[in-house]
């Protein structure tokens, strides 16, 4: 894998039909060497602290794989690299194949993979499309977070290295369909898997742990029957 661009934000206000709000959503591409931080990279901030950033979601990672499949879709000749509010674009950063507490190292710094990543309505009003976000979450293929490891300097152009498959490989893809999709393969199994994983985000063994809580209660009013 290669780091094709570096993008950060900071927030700024910005006005979606009829609401005004602070929003770091659209990154701008950086040159030169960026210092990866604990719960970012330096130069980018979010403005929504309940829903973005934070340690599990220090570092936010997405396939240039995608915006070619978006820019034909949405019959576009370009997509500047950050417009997903990735902070990372990635030649082929593949959700069915990445897992939970896979590690990469770009140069010196080493990233977790922590959770996937639920869209908000901002993707819609960013690419103007009402049916973004939900086309977005159909499409399935939504990005990676990270965690940081190992704080360091990184800069476009960096090879990428796999450098630790976890073995029990639950993939970005399937706690992403497991929680969207009650038909996905093996749903139940893989939110199990994904809940047993310390590496998963706190936020995202929460919402799993909510959808098993209910699945648990269904069993036991079966049995009571």
């Amino acid at each position: 894998m290669q780091l094709l661009s570096l993008n950060v934000a900071k927030p700024r206000i910005r006005r979606f039909r009829l609401k005004f709000v602070s929003t770091a959503f659209q990154k701008k591409a950086v040159t030169g060497k960026v210092k990866l931080e604990q719960h970012n990279l330096a130069g980018d901030k979010q403005a929504d602290l309940l829903n973005h950033g934070g340690l599990d979601k220090a570092v936010y990672g997405f396939s240039y794989q995608h915006y070619l499949y978006w820019q034909q879709r949405l019959g576009l000749t370009h997509i500047d690299y950050g417009k997903f509010g990735d902070n990372l674009t990635i030649d082929d950063l593949n959700e069915k194949e990445i897992a939970i507490g896979d590690r990469i190292q770009i140069n010196d710094c080493i990233l977790e993979v922590s959770q996937p990543r639920i869209p908000c309505y901002k993707i819609s009003y960013e690419f103007n499309d009402i049916s973004m976000l939900n086309n977005f979450i159909d499409y399935a293929h939504t990005g990676v977070y990270f965690r940081v490891i190992q704080t360091g300097t990184m800069e476009a152009g960096a090879d990428i290295k796999l450098i630790y498959k976890h073995p029990a490989h639950v993939t970005i893809y399937d706690v992403f369909k497991a929680h969207f999709d009650s038909k996905h393969p093996n749903q139940e199994q893989t939110m199990r898997d994904a809940a047993a994983l310390p590496e998963l985000a706190d936020a995202w063994r929460n919402k799993v742990n909510e959808r098993l809580h209910l699945i648990d209660l269904y069993y036991k009013r079966r049995e009571k029957k």
